[in-house]
């Protein structure tokens, strides 16, 4: 019975001491979240976009270009298209002049005739991402980090 109770410490002994070797530790200063990468570092924190713009994206070529009043633009091709139901459609679109982002841009018509849109461009290997938002009736794309746009 005695050596039951000695071979399970030792068996635990050993779970414990190879579970603390298994991992090794980050360097100093650095977190293994943290990307380096600044995707968007060229545009400016904000630039403005126009409405008629964003729903001629909805307007079905494979092949688009959106651009900014900034004199900055984006280009891509749509890679899909959901329409949920007759008041949504979200498209999401890969972008040629950024690599690996995605930008996704839904359109919502309410019944009382006002159309909102909301969009974001992300891409995994980028600290940074764009929103659209609206500020005093007009649409704007800001940078922001991508870890306040994506939950984990």
């Amino acid at each position: 019975m005695k050596y039951r109770k000695i071979a399970g410490c030792l068996a635990s002994l050993i779970f414990l001491v190879a579970g603390a070797n298994s991992q090794q530790p980050a360097p100093a200063g650095s977190s293994p979240f943290v990307q380096s990468v600044s995707l968007f570092q060229q545009l400016p924190s904000s630039s403005a976009c126009n409405e008629s713009a964003l729903d001629a994206l909805f307007a079905g070529p494979p092949e688009i270009s959106l651009s900014l009043e900034n004199a900055y633009s984006f280009h891509g091709t749509i890679i899909s298209c959901i329409k949920p139901n007759p008041f949504a459609e979200t498209i999401n679109i890969r972008l040629t002049g950024f690599p690996d982002a995605l930008f996704t841009v839904s359109r919502i018509r309410r019944q009382n005739g006002i159309t909102t849109y909301t969009a974001h461009i992300l891409s995994s290997s980028s600290n940074d991402a764009l929103v659209l938002c609206r500020k005093n009736q007009k649409y704007y794309f800001i940078k922001t980090e991508q870890r306040l746009v994506l939950t984990e």
